[in-house]
């Protein structure tokens, strides 16, 4: 590939670092279709020859996983150097047509994403503006909820849990369902004793359930007026989660373990969704990300965020349909900058770019 140089003292990419961290995760966390002992993080550092550097991440589960990711990542990003960092659409595809015959999905954008957040990163560095003003400034702030709520917890657990979002100004909760009808309806009824009338609940399942089931659950948990029911089948199953949105009373949101924007444009064209929830790894960035929120946008869909709470409070932002921001208390940070929450709303960071900087002393501690 021919490298697309530019005159003057352009920030020509020059190098893409990558480092794995493992975060341990005590007790795992469990959710219906999988418990999760730890989380990796890939970083993704992006030098230029004008000295601007972007920062990037991606996240697996499992060592394995996180070094084949990591090795893709690497593999992309050296297929960049010589290119203009700040031309974030042509480097986006430079890298989708790299993955023509590996496959444009799954870990390849994924090793995309990575390395396309650590260019808008750089793109609002070399502008002097953070991202969500660089993308639009819909907003200052996003609502936030909190999300958890492991099933590995007891009900009196996750009513602690719940009773502390509470607490810190959320205004909604995030459960995961999983314990069988009456189970769930036991938790639910549990949580919102904990959380008083005013907060909204929200239940995943995590796609554990076929289209039949996901109609009866739903009906079962009717009266605990849930914000939104989320993953109620398999993420791939669109044409089956259009058929639960609209057997259903509440409102369905899907799309954090869907891949590449043409799944989302399904997900819209079928009616499959109320909001959509689009990972940015899976999505291969924020390049694709803005198009799937402009998509929904005319449709009238909000959109909601996904882990990655540092840089989503900027998109979130950025949007109109912007609707609210995932807070994970257990999901790692490796930056310096912690995320400003008051009343219930997060801030997004006010430096240039993403404006997060990697917190080397724990990137030290956790890199394998």
């Amino acid at each position: 590939m021919t490298p697309i140089r530019s005159p003057g003292n352009d920030p020509l990419i020059r190098s893409v670092e990558v480092d794995v961290l493992s975060f341990a995760l005590d007790p795992p966390f469990r959710a219906a279709i999988r418990t999760f002992p730890s989380v990796e993080i890939v970083l993704a550092r992006v030098g230029t020859d004008a000295g601007l550097e972007g920062h990037g991440h991606a996240f697996a589960f499992g060592r394995d996983d996180a070094a084949t990711l990591a090795g893709l990542t690497a593999a992309l990003g050296a297929r960049l150097e010589g290119r203009d960092a700040r031309g974030v659409e042509a480097n986006w595809r430079a890298m989708w047509d790299a993955l023509v015959f590996l496959g444009q999905s799954g870990a390849g954008l994924a090793a995309m994403a990575a390395i396309d957040l650590a260019l808008w990163d750089i793109l609002g560095k070399a502008s002097g503006q953070p991202l969500h003003r660089l993308l639009g400034g819909a907003r200052t702030a996003i609502p936030v909820y909190g999300s958890g709520g492991s099933l590995a917890l007891s009900t009196a657990e996750l009513a602690a849990e719940v009773a502390g979002h509470a607490e810190a100004g959320h205004r909604a909760v995030k459960i995961k369902l999983g314990h069988g009808r009456e189970g769930d309806r036991a938790r639910l009824a549990a949580v919102r004793d904990a959380v008083g009338p005013h907060v909204r609940i929200i239940a995943d399942a995590n796609q554990q359930w076929t289209p039949k089931q996901a109609v009866a659950s739903a009906a079962a948990l009717a009266d605990f007026d849930l914000w939104w029911l989320e993953e109620p089948v398999p993420a791939a199953q669109i044409e089956d989660c259009a058929v639960v949105r609209a057997a259903v009373p509440m409102a369905i949101a899907t799309g954090e373990t869907n891949f590449g924007a043409a799944e989302f444009e399904r997900m819209l064209a079928l009616g499959a969704a109320d909001i959509l929830m689009p990972n940015l790894q899976r999505l291969g960035g924020i390049t694709p990300w803005r198009k799937v929120a402009a998509a929904a946008e005319l449709r009238g869909i909000p959109v909601a965020s996904h882990v990655f709470p540092g840089i989503n409070a900027h998109l979130m932002c950025a949007v109109p349909n912007g609707l609210t921001l995932e807070i994970v208390p257990w999901w790692p940070h490796p930056f310096e900058e912690p995320l400003r929450i008051e009343d219930g709303h997060a801030a997004p960071p006010e430096g240039p770019g993403l404006g997060l900087t990697p917190d080397r002393a724990m990137i030290a501690r956790h890199r394998i």
